[in-house]
């Protein structure tokens, strides 16, 4: 049965406005919809990120981009590419990372977006604080810090300000470093973690300004009352644990955080293990913990260096790509500008022939008028056609107004052209000469380096000639050594100086390579030579030089090294070992007391040792170079080698015998880079 009219109108009314309490109900659900599924891939880009995975990290960002650009979040997409910028920084490639946080700044200022403003100016400062770059930082994070405070007043500013704590205490404002603290402990916004790690720079502050130790007992205890309650600690805990154990003699408690550091933070375990040997004065452990830190720490610096180095060196290929991009835009412009200037010589012919027509057509309308005053026979017919000429000519005017118009038109357009041209060409000039200064610098560069390589080969020279080179050869001693430095200058030395019927000697090897280790073993020589003169004994020389190089020695540099005294009577042999390699006597490594390596620690009482007689005994000294010495496969050379190498020749003279050795270690190295100076020394009392 039909409906009627009045029945189907008071339905469609109840469905509208059923439809219309509807709506509100699916934009609510709709709204929740989309924050589960942003929490949840919020979730999983965090999980991706720790554990590095690539792939997938950028796959979720990107859904979050697109989720949040369909859903009007900006907050959202800005956090979402930030945060790609910085995974991209940490550990892809810091110069691609920031070429994203200038895309996202360059795509914020077309969208006039303060947030995404804010977002690039915090990525930027966060990549240049992991480059130690703490100026540029700083003047990023400020950037954002402002925009926070201008146009987001409603967001908490703690994580920014945790930031900057650490530019600030890297500069040494500790000033600035209060403020940001005060701010975060008074956010009611702030997380627990975020107070905790506030409290964190507090102790540091007060560490760093050597405050009495009352405050910082009280900093320590107020961040651990926090902590308490947190129910968890943050990064900075294991460290702040350490310090203070050490500094209330709790030797036991700093050893158990050392020891619960987890194995990827191996270098800060052995670090801490060092220190802690110190602090117990058992300076043989530390030394070896000390050396293992050294070696792990060189070695990742020296990954580090050579990523950089890849960096940069692509966005100096990016940069010089960009450059003859420009080059070949330029060159298009000037051939337009050449078609347009050919067009414009042709327009202005076809109007010199328009201006000869009508100085023509002129002409004839003169004549026109004189024919008509003469002929007053025709005069009604020839003003009929001078009427109808004039019209014709008024037409013809109006449309050759007309035109000049257009090509007026024509002009200025091709002037603002060419005005655009021009600007164009002199800003192109400017980047043109900008572009030279670079290479102009680059070149002033070029002879600085040329000019240090040259002053390293005098340094060679110079140090070389530190060392003896002339060995006496008598009846009672046969003497000879070598050196090799790794690099232009090393830090390996031996010495040896004779009084009376007494030969001092000595073999040194200074922590590192390079210039300050050859500055160090400069300075260690030269107090070798100076107390030998005073006829000490080698444990009493040690302990003097220890005492001299650990003065001021704040880049914590050390000199490993073999002392001894020959008399050269009896064969006597007075010696002390510095934490050097242990000398081989016929074949067999002679035992050592353990003593610290010189310059580490001002105060130490090194001890002495003695053989009675060496007399037609082979004594060879040599540095870690030797025994160590790798090829490509990283195969050492090695401590049997080497002894099996002396017994087989140490019946044959010092230089000989040295020089055997020299290329027995070349063919094992087979032409790989020296890791470390190589220095030997052979003696034999006879």
């Amino acid at each position: 049965m039909p409906l009627s009219l009045p029945l189907m109108k008071h339905c469609f009314v109840h469905i509208a406005i059923a439809l219309l309490l509807l709506c509100p109900t699916v934009s609510a659900q709709q709204q929740r919809n989309d924050s589960l599924e942003f929490a949840k891939l919020r979730k999983e880009m965090y999980n991706h990120y720790s554990k590095r995975n690539t792939d997938d990290f950028f796959s979720v960002t990107d859904k979050m981009k697109q989720l949040a650009q369909k859903t009007g979040n900006e907050k959202e997409f800005y956090k979402a590419w930030a945060n790609q910028a910085i995974y991209t920084s940490t550990n892809i490639n810091k110069g691609k990372g920031i070429d994203i946080a200038k895309e996202i700044l360059r795509y914020a200022n077309q969208q006039a977006s303060q947030y995404g403003l804010y977002s690039a100016n915090y990525v930027m400062g966060t990549v240049y604080s992991s480059l130690s770059f703490f100026p540029e930082a700083s003047s990023h994070y400020q950037e954002a810090l402002d925009i926070l405070r201008s146009d987001y007043p409603e967001e908490s500013r703690s994580a920014l300000n945790l930031a900057m704590c650490k530019v600030a205490r890297a500069l040494k404002q500790y000033d600035k470093v209060d403020g940001y603290v005060s701010y975060v402990l008074n956010d009611p916004k702030a997380t627990m973690h975020h107070k905790l790690t506030a409290l964190s720079y507090k102790y540091f502050v007060q560490r760093d300004r050597k405050a009495p130790l009352a405050e910082i007992d009280k900093a320590y205890a107020e961040r651990e009352q926090l902590k308490q309650r947190y129910g968890q600690d943050d990064n900075f805990g294991p460290h702040i644990d350490f310090e203070h154990a050490l500094l209330h003699d709790d030797f036991e408690k700093a050893r158990q955080v050392a020891e619960g550091i987890p194995s990827k933070n191996k270098m800060t375990q052995l670090q801490y293990l060092s220190r802690l040997g110190v602090a117990q004065q058992d300076y043989k452990k530390a030394y070896e913990y000390y050396v293992q830190y050294k070696r792990l720490n060189d070695s990742v610096n020296n990954d580090n260096v050579r990523k950089n180095s890849l960096d940069l060196g692509a966005m100096l290929d990016k940069a010089n790509a960009e450059n003859e991009l420009k080059d070949l835009r330029l060159q298009n412009q000037e051939l337009e500008m050449k078609r347009i200037a050919s067009e414009l010589n042709q327009k202005n012919m076809a109007e010199e022939a328009l201006s000869m027509s009508l100085a023509y057509q002129e002409s004839r309308l003169r004549e026109m008028e004189a024919l008509r005053e003469n002929d007053s026979l025709m005069a009604n017919n020839k003003e009929h056609e001078l009427s109808e000429y004039r019209s014709q000519m008024h037409a013809f005017e109006t449309a050759e107004r007309n035109r000049r118009l257009k090509w007026i038109a024509a002009l200025v357009f091709t002037a603002m052209g060419f005005a655009f041209v021009v600007i164009y060409a002199l800003n192109r000039r400017k980047q043109l000469r900008q572009l030279k200064n670079a290479y102009d610098r680059l070149e002033e560069t070029t002879a600085a380096k040329e000019r240090i390589e040259s002053e390293l080969r005098i340094a060679r020279e110079i140090q070389m000639a530190m060392v003896p080179h002339d060995f006496p050869q008598t009846q009672r001693l046969d003497i000879y050594a070598s050196m090799t430095p790794a690099k232009e200058v090393g830090g390996d030395l031996y010495d040896f100086v004779a009084i009376d019927d007494k030969l001092y000697f000595c073999l040194g090897d200074v922590s590192g390579k390079g210039v300050p280790a050859a500055l160090f073993m400069a300075m260690a020589a030269r107090l070798f030579r100076t107390l030998c003169k005073y006829r000490l004994s080698p444990a009493l020389i040690a302990t003097s030089m220890n005492n001299e190089l650990a003065l001021n020695n704040e880049n914590g540099m050390f000199v490993t090294m073999f002392i001894g005294l020959l008399d050269l009577n009896s064969g006597h042999l007075d010696f002390c070992n510095a934490g050097h390699n242990p000398p081989v006597l016929d074949g067999e490594f002679i035992e050592m007391e353990a003593n610290a390596p010189l310059g580490l620690w001002e105060g130490l009482d090194y001890e002495g040792q003695s053989l009675d007689s060496i007399k037609g005994k082979q004594l060879f000294v040599y540095s870690d170079g030797l025994n160590e010495a790798e090829n490509d496969t990283h195969d050492q050379y090695g401590d049997d080698r080497l002894l099996e190498f002396i017994r087989s020749h140490h019946q044959m003279e010092a230089r000989p015998m040295i020089e055997l050795l020299m290329q027995d270690v070349k063919s094992h190295v087979n032409g790989a880079d020296p890791s470390d100076d190589l220095t030997m020394l052979c003696l034999r009392k006879k």
